[in-house]
C-alpha cells in the first residue's frame, strides 16, 4: 500500500518545478565553482594544507554545498511537495480514504528523500565531470589519474545522510503548516543559524556538531569521532523525528 501512495505522489512531482530543481540545483553549484577554478591560480584551490587538486576541488563544492545550498534545496523540495496538497485543500479527500493517514506523511517523505538523492548523484558526477575538463582549461591543473571517484561520492553521500534529520524537521513543518511562507522561513533561519554554527565552530567541529542543518559540515572537519557514529546518532533522531510527525499526522484535525 505504501508503494502505490508513494507513486501516486510521484505522479503529483511532474506537476512541480521540484523534479527540474533536483537537477538544476547541483548543476549551478557545480558550474559556478568549475567558473571559479577555471578563472584563478589553481594553487587557490589548495588552501588549508589541501595537495591533491581533486580533494580541494571537491572541498570547494560540498562547502557551497553543504553550507548553503542543501539547507536551501531541502527547505523548498519539503515546501512544494507539501504545497501540492495544501494549496488544492485536497486534504479532506486524501485522508479520507480508507488508507492509514501516516502512509501520505511517509511517501511525501520518501518522495523528498529521492529528489534529494538525485540531486547528490549529480553533484558527485558533476564534481569528477569538472576535475576532467580542468586542465584542458588551465594548463597548471595537476589533477592525478586515477579519480578519486570512491572517495568523492562518500563524502557527497555522508553530506546527504546527515542532512536527513534537518530534512525530516523541515518535512514536519511544511506538511503542519499550510503556508508557504512558514515552512521556507524556518528553513531559512535554519540555514542562517547553521551558517552561524559553522562559523563560530572549532576546528574538530565545535557547534556544528549539536545542530541538525549543520551536520552536514561535520564531513569535511577535522573531527575527532568518526563520521559514521555522528551518522547514527543523528539517524536515530531523525527517525524518532519522523515518528512523531507520523503521531501529529495521523491525529490532525482537518478542516
Amino acid at each position: 500500500m505504501l508503494w502505490r501512495v508513494f507513486r501516486t505522489e510521484l505522479l503529483k512531482v511532474k506537476r512541480t518545478v521540484a523534479l527540474r530543481l533536483a537537477v538544476l540545483t547541483p548543476l549551478i553549484v557545480v558550474l559556478l565553482m568549475l567558473f571559479i577554478a577555471s578563472q584563478m591560480p589553481l594553487t587557490m584551490l589548495r588552501r588549508r594544507g589541501i595537495e591533491n587538486d581533486w580533494v580541494a576541488l571537491a572541498r570547494m563544492n560540498f562547502v557551497f554545498w553543504g553550507l548553503l545550498m542543501l539547507p536551501l534545496y531541502i527547505t523548498v523540495e519539503s515546501s512544494l511537495i507539501a504545497g501540492i496538497d495544501h494549496a488544492e485543500s485536497q486534504w479532506k479527500a486524501l485522508l479520507a480514504r480508507p488508507i492509514p493517514r501516516y502512509l501520505f506523511y511517509l511517501a511525501k517523505l520518501a518522495v523528498v528523500v529521492g529528489l534529494v538523492l538525485l540531486s547528490t548523484v549529480i553533484l558527485v558526477t558533476g564534481v569528477i565531470i569538472s576535475g576532467l575538463i580542468l586542465p584542458h582549461m588551465q594548463q597548471t591543473a595537476t589533477f592525478e589519474t586515477p579519480v578519486p571517484a570512491l572517495q568523492i561520492i562518500k563524502q557527497g553521500f555522508e553530506m546527504t545522510a546527515l542532512g536527513f534529520l534537518a530534512l525530516s524537521i523541515q518535512h514536519w513543518v511544511s506538511l503542519k503548516w499550510r503556508a508557504f511562507a512558514v515552512s521556507t522561513g524556518v528553513g531559512i533561519i535554519a540555514m542562517v543559524l547553521g551558517y552561524g554554527m559553522v562559523a563560530a565552530s572549532q576546528p574538530n567541529g565545535g557547534w556544528t556538531q549539536w545542530f541538525p542543518w549543520s551536520l552536514p559540515m561535520l564531513v569535511l572537519a577535522a573531527w575527532p569521532v568518526p563520521v559514521s557514529t555522528v551518522l547514527l546518532g543523528s539517524t536515530f533522531m531523525a527517525i524518532v523525528v519522523t515518528t512523531a510527525g507520523c503521531v501529529e499526522f495521523s491525529t490532525r484535525e482537518v478542516n
